[in-house]
């Protein structure tokens, strides 16, 4: 995310405007009706609509390359949902994305390039309206690639397609429960959960998303691994040492490595558990130091 992030929209507000939790393009969404009930994890909130509720946000898409993730949960209620739409109106000028559920269950991610001239259709296998959370994954590189434009649920691939265009045009900003249309005209709402929503100007894909542990083997094949407790790292405190650090020096840490048998590497956990008996985030952005022996540490900046 602080790599390729554009927004991230977690609707942890009690109330009121939506914010993007990144804070670096300014993104508000302004609410009309929706809600905010409990987390897709039992955390936090995540956005309810219902009776032509919508999020209208003061912002667009990016252009080009993009990732688009969130969570949603909703149920069948016989006609078609609109999750988010860039699209204004049903004119000319119609540019933009369009992202539905079909009343069968049926995910959709359409794109117009004008006047509702469909450029590409993608759509899933699964059917998501069965009132569990689902974690939805959006690919496209822009361009008229092959398999261009990729669709995940729940971190399996369901569907690739091929854009007759590269992405150009204008776009409305993004709304949220309902098409984009001006005026007073609502249809097509969507009853449900909405939570996570997170945008990239990068294609990733589910992989990305997943943390490991981290193993370091030594010469004699040994893996080292650390003990859980939170004393095993090191936050680097000040400027001086980062800059030793840049220059190649190695800080010594009092802590000695220990060995331990070898770690399963392809479970689904994070490296800060490697530290600590919880799956806290040490702190975002910040630079760690950890011990290999008494004068080798790696040195790891948290990105997540």
């Amino acid at each position: 995310m602080v790599q390729c992030g554009v927004a991230w929209f977690d609707f942890d507000e009690s109330s009121g405007n939506v914010t993007d939790k990144l804070g670096l393009n300014n993104y508000i969404g302004t609410v009309t009706g929706a809600t905010r009930v409990e987390g897709w994890n039992g955390q936090g909130y995540s956005a309810s609509f219902s009776n032509n509720s919508f999020i209208l946000f003061n912002n667009k898409l990016p252009v080009a390359e993009k990732t688009i993730r969130f969570k949603m949960k909703s149920s069948k209620t016989g006609s078609y949902q609109t999750i988010m739409s860039t699209c204004a109106t049903g004119s000319t000028n119609s540019n933009g994305h369009y992202i539905s559920i079909q009343p069968d269950g049926i995910l959709n991610w359409i794109h117009y390039k004008a006047s509702l001239t469909t450029n590409f259709v993608i759509s899933s296998k699964s059917d998501v309206l069965d009132g569990k959370w689902h974690d939805i994954l959006f690919t496209w590189t822009g361009d008229t690639s092959i398999s261009g434009v990729k669709l995940y649920v729940d971190g399996v691939l369901e569907s690739t397609s091929i854009s007759t265009v590269n992405e150009v045009l204008d776009y409305s900003n993004i709304c949220f429960g309902r098409y984009n249309l001006t005026g007073s005209q609502y249809w097509l709402s969507y009853t449900g959960q909405l939570d996570d929503f997170q945008i990239y100007n990068k294609v990733l894909s589910p992989s990305d998303f997943t943390q490991k542990r981290l193993v370091v083997k030594t010469t004699d094949n040994k893996t080292l691994a650390l003990s859980p407790t939170l004393n095993r790292v090191k936050e680097i405190p000040n400027t001086t040492e980062k800059l030793l650090f840049d220059q190649g020096y190695k800080v010594k840490e009092i802590d000695e490595a220990v060995d331990y048998p070898v770690i399963d590497t392809t479970r689904n956990t994070t490296e800060y558990e490697i530290v600590s008996n919880n799956s806290i985030s040490l702190g975002s952005g910040k630079v760690f130091t950890i011990p290999i022996n008494d004068f080798k540490t790696i040195f790891i900046e948290d990105n997540y």
